[in-house]
C-alpha cells in the first residue's frame, strides 16, 4: 500500500464537501474531525481511511476515528448465534476494524500521533455523552420525523441481515435500535462529548440522520452551531 503524507497527492485523491450551513466555517476552523468506521461498512477501506485521515490531519488540529462496537453481539444473537459464538465473532469482527484503523495510520505517518482511535463503548459512561444522549432520548419522544428517520435507518441495518422477504424479530429491532441510538450523539454534539471548540463529522455519503439534522430543519432537535458535517470521499 502507498504511504499518503504528501500533501499534493493527498488532495488529488481525496474530495470534501461540506453539508449544512455551519459546516463550512468549521471546516476552515479546523479545531476537530471525526470519522466513525463500522464492522458493516466497506467503503473505509484501510486505503481509504488512510488518505481519508491524511486529508484530515492536514486541516484540523485534532482528529478521532471511532469504531462502533456498541450492540455488535446483541445484533448477532439477535440473529441467531449463541451467546458464546456471538460473542467470539463479534471479537473477531472488531478485531478486523481495529486491524484496518490500525494499518491506515501507520501509512499516514508521523502526523498520525494526532490521531486517536478509539471504541464508540470507551464514550458511554463519559458525562458528556450521557447529556447529548438524554437529550436525544428526550427529543425522540416528541420529534416525529426525527423518530422516523431514527427508525428507517435501523431497518436499513437489519434489511442487509434479512431474506429479501423477510420481516424483523423484536430483539432483532430492539439491537438495531440500540446501534443507531449510540451514534445519534455525534451527529449532535461532538464538541460535548469529546471537549473539543468545534467538531465535523467526515462520512463518505450523506447518512439520512445527517440529510435531516444538517439539512436546514427549522424545528426539532438540530445539532449544536459548533458541529458540522462534511461528505469525504476518496478517488480509487
Amino acid at each position: 500500500m502507498r504511504r499518503v503524507t504528501m500533501a499534493g497527492e493527498v488532495a488529488a485523491r481525496v474530495s470534501a464537501q461540506p453539508f449544512g450551513a455551519s459546516s463550512e466555517r468549521l471546516v476552515r476552523r479546523g479545531d476537530h474531525a471525526l470519522f466513525g468506521v463500522s464492522t458493516g461498512n466497506s467503503y473505509f477501506s484501510c486505503c481509504r481511511l488512510a488518505e481519508a485521515v491524511a486529508w484530515a490531519v492536514e486541516r484540523f488540529a485534532v482528529v478521532d476515528v471511532v469504531h462502533a462496537d456498541v450492540a455488535l453481539q446483541a445484533t448477532l444473537e439477535a440473529f441467531g448465534y449463541e451467546p458464546a459464538a456471538a460473542r467470539r465473532s463479534a471479537t473477531k469482527q472488531l478485531r478486523g476494524v481495529r486491524r484496518r484503523i490500525d494499518g491506515a495510520l501507520k501509512h499516514v505517518g508521523a502526523s498520525a500521533e494526532r490521531v486517536r482511535a478509539r471504541p464508540l463503548s470507551d464514550f458511554l459512561d463519559r458525562p458528556g455523552y450521557q447529556e447529548v444522549r438524554a437529550r436525544a432520548r428526550a427529543a425522540l419522544r416528541d420529534d416525529l420525523e426525527l423518530r422516523s428517520v431514527r427508525d428507517d435507518t435501523a431497518f436499513r441495518f437489519l434489511a442487509k441481515r434479512l431474506r429479501p422477504d423477510g420481516l424483523p424479530a423484536p430483539a432483532q429491532v430492539q439491537a438495531a435500535l440500540a446501534y443507531v441510538d449510540a451514534e445519534l450523539p455525534f451527529f449532535l454534539d461532538t464538541p460535548r462529548i469529546l471537549g473539543v471548540a468545534s467538531s465535523v463529522h467526515c462520512y463518505h455519503s450523506v447518512l439520512p440522520l445527517g440529510r435531516l439534522l444538517f439539512g436546514g430543519r427549522q424545528k426539532g432537535l438540530r445539532p449544536v452551531d459548533n458541529q458540522g458535517y462534511a461528505i469525504v470521499e476518496c478517488r480509487d
